[in-house]
């Protein structure tokens, strides 16, 4: 779980990085598949944004071998950090590989 961790803090830290430096992606594609793009984008920036302060309370209960609180924030966090990784594929997938820029 520390490499999940630390892997998802370098992907954030580029992704930051990335979009400093270029700005917003704009979605290119047929206005059916942008309402869609919007429905799964939406709820994955907010749980994206959540998820960060769970993960470092969870990985703190563990790391402190507190145990019971560990398990009781993980049942919240695991899945909500599946999800958002889930989500951001196919987020990726729509914007630069399916409706790619010309």
């Amino acid at each position: 779980m520390i490499a999940a961790v630390g892997t998802s803090a370098l992907f954030l830290a580029c992704y930051l990085y990335f979009h400093a430096h270029v700005g917003d992606i704009r979605f290119l594609g047929p206005p059916l598949w942008h309402a869609i793009y919007l429905v799964i984008l939406i709820p994955h920036v907010t749980l994206a944004i959540v998820i960060v302060p769970l993960v470092l309370i969870t990985l703190s209960r563990g790391l402190k071998a507190r145990y019971p609180q560990h398990r009781a924030i993980a049942r919240w966090t695991w899945p909500l950090w599946m999800y958002v990784s889930v989500t951001g594929v196919i987020v990726y997938f729509m914007l630069y590989q399916w409706f790619p820029h010309s």
